[in-house]
């Protein structure tokens, strides 16, 4: 019984906080926003202002300040593929419940026909499979606990059918969710709700590419750069709410509580998730006793050739198991048994325009 164990819990560490010693507030969430987001900067890079929009998410829900009848949140993710979406919520998954699995992901162009909103709610009383009330939602990630949130991702949410946005559109309203037997409830009020979509991809492309691409614009961003950037988001959020507005009803607009607009991922942002996918490489390689370094110049040919505006980071990352993971595994392949732990080093070669490596012993 999870919840009667972290209510018990949160009772006790009421009682021990003595008056007067500088504690923060206490409530039944025991994350702290600051560590949260120290994590998340860490690993999420390029996307301040989606940032922001979890910190102060955060604070509303660690404040235990939320609508009680209605979601902790609702946000709206727009932007192009690959520039950090559904990795966010992936990471704050993982930093708060633990595991990167630690949230339902609902996958929508699934759901694209009306009738496919029963994979949702069940299907209707005289239908099979009606008596058992089965859904593709997991309760348990979905709900949460009394000291944690529940996580959900409705990714690609422009590919879901009108009936299965209904569906959404009241839990929004409710936070309750029934299931067509009438004898199970999701409650969404203890929930943290994402949605992804791509609606507005191209014409962020297009915007964004024609940025600074003229003298007067060139003019503009010198004379008062603030200014500048500040009046080009707002123009870019009324071409995207237009564009959305074409595929989602203004009620159902209404009940979003962020719509945040991610950026295309830039070259020293590519460098920066270098780092971060060789982090990840070394996790794996400790079953083989040995570590990668990936120099300056390496990183720098890496992030050249994964810069893609279109593909984002997924670019970056068939880079990376193009000129790192592969002729990496060939190494390991032939490696003598009983090798002594060491270190690879990767290099870019100018001439031939790749990677090479260089191994030595974890001593030297």
């Amino acid at each position: 019984m999870p919840f009667i164990n972290d209510k018990l819990q949160d009772l006790e560490q009421k009682r021990s906080a003595s008056p007067g010693t500088g504690n923060k507030t206490q409530t039944r969430f025991r994350f702290d926003v600051e560590d949260v987001m120290g994590k998340m900067r860490s690993r999420i890079y390029g996307q301040e202002q989606a940032m922001e929009s979890i910190e102060n998410m955060l604070k509303i829900v660690r404040s235990d300040i939320a609508d009680p009848d209605k979601p902790l949140y609702v946000g709206l993710f727009l932007g192009p593929t690959g520039v950090g979406k559904t990795e966010i919520v992936r990471t704050l998954a993982e930093i708060i419940h633990g595991s990167k699995d630690g949230f339902c992901r609902v996958d929508m162009n699934t759901l694209a026909q009306d009738h496919y909103a029963a994979a949702l709610t069940g299907a209707p009383p005289g239908y099979v499979g009606s008596k058992e009330g089965s859904t593709i939602l997991n309760k348990e990630k979905i709900e949460g606990s009394f000291s944690k949130p529940g996580i959900v991702l409705f990714d690609e949410i422009e590919k879901a059918g009108p009936q299965v946005l209904l569906t959404l559109l009241n839990i929004f309203d409710n936070g309750i969710m029934t299931i067509s037997s009438g004898d199970k409830v999701i409650d969404f009020r203890n929930t943290i709700i994402f949605m992804t979509s791509n609606i507005a991809a191209s014409d962020i492309y297009r915007f964004t590419d024609r940025q600074l691409s003229s003298a007067p614009a060139l003019f503009s961003y010198y004379a008062n750069p603030a200014n500048w950037v500040r009046r080009e988001q707002n123009l870019l959020e009324r071409i995207v709410m237009r564009k959305l507005e074409r595929f989602l009803k203004p009620e159902f607009i209404n009940r979003i509580d962020d719509i945040v607009i991610f950026n295309w991922l830039a070259q020293p942002t590519l460098e920066k998730v270098t780092g971060v996918l060789t982090e990840q490489l070394n996790l794996r390689l400790r079953k083989h006793r040995c570590t990668l370094r990936i120099d300056n110049a390496a990183r720098d040919f890496l992030a050249e050739q994964g810069y893609n505006k279109k593909f984002g980071a997924r670019a970056l990352k068939r880079a990376f198991r193009t000129y790192i993971e592969v002729p990496l595994a060939e190494l390991l392949m032939e490696r003598p048994p009983g090798e002594a732990p060491g270190v690879y080093t990767a290099s870019y070669s100018p001439g031939g325009a790749h990677v090479v490596f260089q191994h030595s012993s974890a001593s030297e």
